[in-house]
């Protein structure tokens, strides 16, 4: 009756059922022989298939277990491939800044022998630049209206100028957090009322995203990351597209340096689990991954709490002298020593309910509050002071009945005694051209040395030395032979990468460029396309220039002195201004797109894929419910090899563990999610890049379950075929566990993959339950829908009776009536007319696609107020 192609298939009757059923109950176990009719219960192997093979004979007969076992191999070799190269190339780097810190410190030597009063920078940014377009936020009547109509900030005005690090103070409850979250738009819980303003122009923060960073307070960091890996995934995602990846490699040891945190580059930051970096460490790479990005506009929500003093000021020096590069930091702080708080050039002192006590100058705090009449003991931080005034701690000697809303009408009435006796353009200006004639002053004694020294190296005086004679220039000016690699570095720094000659000229600029802050010699230089070797100090001039106009009116003898100490001070601004804004040093930002974040973010994934220790659970998992059902099937509960119920517990077993396993796609990462997506990161290829490393643990986890119970079972089809219906298990199951992944929590998520295992496979995909289910109507589509192992154990069942061409009429009643019910279960429906298998194979698809789609939908409009 069976014939020999899948889509085959017996009478369809409902007789048929119901009569096996009760053969089922009424048959005995014993083997029932009637003579002359040839019919038996539990047929052997050797019923079915003739002859059973030794277990060599049995693996030369199946090739594709030994195709696809090398493929499996293939694929894990690569990968070992892939990960050997990428930590070469991190060691790489790691040897590349040690050679840079070297090189920097030679040089140092050097200058301070032949001039030791001259002023050099103790590090250099070699990757990140001076902003040519700054960003200045100011606030009018600022307020935010929660859905309730009530509003938690009260006409906050003011405003944050470019370059400078400003904070955000105040007593607990005050608004501090929310008014951060207003100013930059990251609020989703009221609407924000009043004005604001981006460099005079009225707009939001949130239009500038490419260029604005924000901290959050809790250290969100990828915890099976190294340092720098994380700052390096976080610098390619979010710098313009055409950043080389040289210059990417000198922003990353920017960050590492100017964060202190270059000695654990290389440390996995590890969590509660595996332990890594420190706590404080820890808050520094939370910065680090904003900072990679070069923002203009830096917001930070508490950076230092649980900082100690000394930490939180390093941090804060940090931001400030990358303030000084042009980038405008906000920050929430709270309960600083009195010497960080001087870092701060603007702090806004919030009182209770979100109401403006003081905004301006950070060293005039202390004299506002004096002016209204507050008086503080000589031994009392006033930062702490300045928070038990706004508290009503402190009484005020001119007012009997202080209350501390008094001091929001004061600042409305004495706003502009906020400057009071606190201009220090004078002292400033003169403080800053004394500095401009000392530095004049050494330049000329410094480059009048090394002339000297260059000629005596340069007999014949072309102004040019090769690589042996610079080698033996420095050993004579600093008193100590560098080494090879000291010299082939200094060497790019002067003249430029892979340069055979280094000129006077070269070498005299390069020396005395050691005093500026960002590298102006030509190795940096050479990352930014159509740079001239002296852009950098030719911008800073232009900065002093300007912030000396902003320091006081008479800024014309200011710039007169700058410019006489830059290098081709002849080139116009406008002319330099139009090179920047040609480098993608302006406010708008071409990010990369979805083929190039996919590709990074691919990356980074197969970074984690190799530190996944879990996977060696599973893994053992597997191969020892692969050894239990094999041993189970072939030596004690001994079944025929077409039976559709071991298979079924397999595919069930499979569903479970593989569903379990991949609730980490998506589980402990979506506040990394969060994170990434509100700067800009592309969702899709976040997902694609989850989903598609994935599909590598599917391949191989799902070949060790089948490949050991395969060879243990002995089913006597084609492995291929065999296998190919676990590995849509695994699919739909892997599906499934990213969809509860996104819907559930971590810590529910086992519970919720687990009940819906045991629903959709071991419960309703049961063929005496399915022959009731399969009847038509809407309860067969739901059935059809929802468990997957209604068409994967099909799949095998169609395999299993092609090949090995059961005969009822040798069966014994038992498994007569077993088959009967299974082949009318398994070989009923052909609903596109392209056969039963392949019609299970479509379905299975289709499931698998379905749910991924559900999961992306989840993903993206899932939590879209969560903006970390």
């Amino acid at each position: 009756h069976f014939g020999s192609s899948r889509g085959s298939c017996w009478a369809d009757s409902r007789a048929a059922p119901i009569a096996a059923m009760d053969m089922i109950l009424n048959a005995s176990n014993d083997s029932v022989a009637v003579a002359g009719d040839g019919i038996f219960s539990g047929a052997g192997d050797d019923d079915l298939a003739g002859p059973e093979l030794d277990f060599s004979q049995y693996l030369r007969s199946n090739m594709s277990l030994y195709i696809i076992l090398g493929a499996v191999l293939a694929l894990y070799f690569g990968l070992f491939l892939r990960e050997m190269q990428w930590r070469r190339r991190q060691r790489d780097q790691v040897r590349g800044t040690e050679k840079e810190s070297k090189a920097h410190e030679f040089a140092e030597i050097l200058v301070c022998n032949l001039m030791p009063s001259f002023r050099f920078s103790k590090f250099q940014f070699r990757g990140m630049q001076p902003k040519v377009e700054t960003i200045s936020l100011e606030f009018e009547d600022l307020s935010l209206e929660l859905k309730n109509g009530q509003r938690v900030l009260k006409g906050v005005t003011g405003n944050f100028g470019s370059g400078k690090m400003c904070a955000i103070m105040g007593p607990s409850g005050a608004g501090k957090t929310t008014f951060l979250n207003t100013l930059c738009g990251k609020v989703n819980y009221g609407t924000m009322v009043g004005t604001v303003r981006v460099n005079g122009q009225e707009t939001t923060v949130s239009k500038f995203r490419s260029v604005t960073g924000f901290v959050p307070q809790d250290d969100i960091v990828f915890e099976d990351l190294t340092v720098r890996e994380q700052i390096f995934f976080s610098a390619r995602l979010r710098n313009d597209v055409s950043t080389s990846e040289k210059r990417i490699a000198h922003v990353v040891n920017d960050v590492l340096h100017i964060m202190h945190i270059d000695h654990i580059q290389n440390t996995i930051v590890g969590g509660v689990e595996q332990r890594g970096i420190s706590g404080g460490q820890r808050k520094r790479v939370n910065i680090s991954l904003e900072l990679a990005a070069q923002p203009t506009l830096l917001f930070l929500d508490e950076p230092t709490s649980g900082l100690d003093a000394t930490s939180s000021v390093a941090v804060a020096l940090s931001l400030k002298t990358l303030c000084g590069l042009g980038m405008t930091s906000i920050m929430v702080i709270h309960q600083p020593r009195y010497s960080l708080f001087t870092l701060f050039d603007d702090v806004l002192l919030l009182g209770e309910g979100g109401q403006t006590v003081y905004l301006g100058d950070a060293r005039g705090a202390k004299k506002y509050f004096e002016h209204l009449g507050f008086a503080m003991a000589g031994n009392e931080n006033p930062a702490d002071w300045f928070m038990d005034v706004i508290s009503g701690e402190v009484k005020n000697a001119g007012i009997a009945k202080f209350e501390p809303a008094t001091l929001f009408d004061m600042w409305d009435d004495n706003e502009s005694c906020a400057a009071l006796d606190h201009d220090e353009s004078g002292p400033r200006l003169r403080r800053t051209l004394t500095f401009i004639e000392a530095n004049q002053m050494d330049r000329a004694v410094l480059t009048a040395s090394l002339q000297e020294e260059f000629a005596r190296i340069d007999p014949n005086l072309n102004f040019v030395i090769n690589e042996d004679e610079l080698s033996l220039l420095l050993t004579r000016l600093a008193g100590a032979e560098p080494g090879e690699t000291v010299v082939r570095e200094l060497m790019d720094r002067m003249a430029g990468p892979d340069a055979e000659t280094v000129s006077e000229r070269e070498f005299l600029s390069y020396l005395n460029g050691l005093s500026e802050e960002v590298a102006g010699d030509s190795d940096a230089n050479a990352e930014v396309e159509g740079a001239s070797p002296t852009w950098g100090r030719r911008f800073r001039n232009m900065r002093r220039r300007s912030r000396a106009a902003t320091e006081d009116s008479s800024d014309s003898e200011l710039d007169t002195a700058s410019q006489g100490s830059a290098d081709n001070s002849d080139d116009s601004e406008d002319g330099e201004q139009e090179a920047l804004h040609a480098r993608g040093q302006t406010l708008s930002r071409k990010t990369p797109g979805f083929l190039m974040q996919m590709k990074i973010l691919m990356t980074r994934r197969l970074v984690q894929w190799w530190r996944m220790t879990e996977r060696l659970v599973f893994i053992i998992a597997l191969i020892f419910a692969a050894t239990f059902f094999g041993v189970l099937d072939r030596y004690i509960v001994v079944q025929p090899l077409w039976d559709a119920n071991p298979v079924l517990y397999l595919h069930t077993a499979l569903a479970l563990l593989m569903g379990i396993f991949c609730l980490h796609i998506f589980g402990d990462a979506q506040p990394l999610f969060w994170r990434e997506r509100a700067r800009g990161m592309n969702v899709p290829a976040f997902y694609l890049s989850r989903v598609t490393i994935n599909m590598v643990d599917l391949v191989i986890q799902t070949f060790f379950f089948t490949a050991i119970y395969y060879v243990i079972r002995q089913p006597r089809v084609p492995y291929s075929t065999w296998a190919l219906p676990f590995l849509l298990v695994s699919l739909v199951a892997s599906a499934w566990g990213t969809l509860v992944s996104l819907a559930a929590r971590p810590v529910k998520g086992a519970f919720f993959v687990t009940l819906l295992i045991f629903v959709s496979c071991g419960l309703l995909g049961q063929p005496t339950m399915l022959v009731e289910f399969l009847q038509g109507g809407p309860v067969e589509v739901i059935v059809s829908s929802l468990s997957l192992t209604r068409w994967s154990v099909a799949m095998n069942f169609c395999t299993s009776a092609t090949r090995l061409h059961p005969d009822p009429m040798r069966m014994g009643l038992k498994d007569s009536a077993v088959f009967a019910l299974q082949e009318q279960v398994y070989l009923k429906r052909d609903w596109w007319g392209i056969g039963i298998w392949e019609t299970a194979l479509c379905a299975m698809l289709v499931m698998s696609t379905g749910i991924r789609v559900i999961a992306f939908v989840l993903l993206v409009y899932r939590n879209r107020d969560k903006n970390v």
